[in-house]
């Protein structure tokens, strides 16, 4: 079994650990199937909807505001709307931590590195907190994409003024070690299972594969599967596929038929009834349809 696993991959260089993406959706297909990573992340939609699925959960990410991803999160993020577009930044919250001991130090970012703070969803700030949020993210995006020699500093002050803002409005949430010791066991045997789809998608996967990643026999482990992720692991197998097939379609032209053998489906009609399934049309008129849009946009 392949161990890498997302949380193992940092964003940004061992200088400067920061990364941020511009994300432009003209399908409805966008498709961050889950995963987890020791950073944090900040989103800000821009234009349109986007859904994020985490632990039992799912919430409307929504135009306009701002949305935070707490480090060891699983979590998924899928198109809602026919468009969309955001910004992510992702960090560790170690790189706002300051070298000299102090004040800010001891009260403001240990908690936040032992995570007894916590960011919050986001939905839910003031108007007021949320404009400013967005201006800062976007600020930040922007500066990411058009580098100099001052950018990291520049972003560093940036990201120090978001958690300045989410101070201002006491957005911060407190979190006990116990939760956070639940929250963390209770997801931990699927990341496997995630990591293991991931790296072998495009040839046939048996239950007893995914169960013995989980460590649980296969009738338990499609009950805790369905349990935390709302679906069976064949149907969230089955839309992996499907969107790996969309993401291929879009960025090639491979021929339809090597498309479907390299997403796991040998049988060419059945690939094409999830396809349309999922995607509400065929392969080609998938392929058809979104460069169509994507030239006219």
């Amino acid at each position: 079994m392949n161990k890498q696993t997302l949380q193992e991959k940092p964003h940004g260089t061992p200088y400067f650990p920061f990364e941020s993406f511009s994300q432009a959706d003209l399908t409805g297909s966008y498709f961050a199937p889950y995963h987890w990573h020791d950073e944090l992340e900040f989103l800000y939609i821009t234009k349109g909807s986007l859904t994020l699925r985490t632990e039992n959960s799912s919430y409307a990410l929504t135009e306009g505001h701002v949305y935070f991803i707490n480090p060891g999160i699983v979590h998924g993020i899928f198109g809602h709307s026919k468009v969309s577009h955001h910004y992510a930044l992702l960090f560790p919250m170690s790189l706002l931590s300051f070298t000299q001991y102090d004040i800010c130090q001891d009260e403001l970012i240990l908690p936040l590195l032992s995570q007894k703070l916590q960011f919050p969803y986001g939905e839910t700030l003031p108007k007021e907190c949320t404009e400013k949020l967005c201006s800062l993210i976007e600020s930040a995006a922007l500066l990411y994409d058009s580098p100099s020699p001052t950018t990291p500093l520049s972003i560093k002050i940036l990201l120090l003024q978001i958690l300045e803002t989410l101070f201002l409005h006491n957005a911060f949430l407190t979190v006990s070690e116990e939760t956070l010791f639940k929250r963390t066991s209770n997801f931990d045997p699927l990341k496997e299972v995630f990591t293991y789809i991931e790296t072998n998608y495009m040839r046939k996967i048996h239950l007893e594969e995914l169960s013995s990643c989980a460590h649980m026999n296969k009738n338990y482990f499609c009950k805790f599967f369905k349990k935390k992720i709302g679906k069976s692991p064949f149907t969230y197998l089955n839309e992996y596929r499907i969107n790996q097939a969309a993401s291929l379609l879009l960025k090639s032209n491979a021929p339809i038929t090597e498309i479907a053998l390299n997403t796991g489906y040998e049988n060419m009609s059945y690939f094409i009834r999830q396809f349309k399934y999922y995607k509400h049309c065929t392969p080609s008129d998938f392929r058809h349809f979104s460069k169509h849009k994507e030239q006219s946009f």
